[in-house]
């Protein structure tokens, strides 16, 4: 998997056995942070139901966060350019002077 830009997923903490808005069971909530280059930093809460056992709520809930980044990806994926494409059409609107 190639990664464009330097990224990275923290769990920043994990709520066991909490009551989850609109049901009666008990659920473990794992927050994420989600930091890249160029945009701000974002939590995503993602909630794994208590039955699932302890040991496999981390990677439950990474899975679970991956489904939903996925769904981003298609849904930002229509009507976009290419890589080449975005680079020449910069080349043609960049500033005389600019440095980065």
């Amino acid at each position: 998997m190639t990664i464009f830009f330097d990224a990275k997923i923290e769990i920043i903490e994990l709520n066991k056995y909490q009551e989850r808005p609109g049901f009666s069971d008990k659920y473990h909530l794992v927050k994420f942070l989600l930091h890249s280059d160029g945009i701000n930093s974002f939590e995503v809460n993602i909630w794994v139901h208590s039955n699932y056992p302890e040991a496999e709520i981390i990677k439950v809930a990474k899975t679970f966060l991956n489904g939903r980044l996925q769904d981003f990806i298609e849904l930002t994926s229509k009507d976009i350019y290419t890589p080449d494409e975005v680079d020449a059409l910069w080349q043609s609107v960049k500033p005389i002077n600019f440095s980065p």
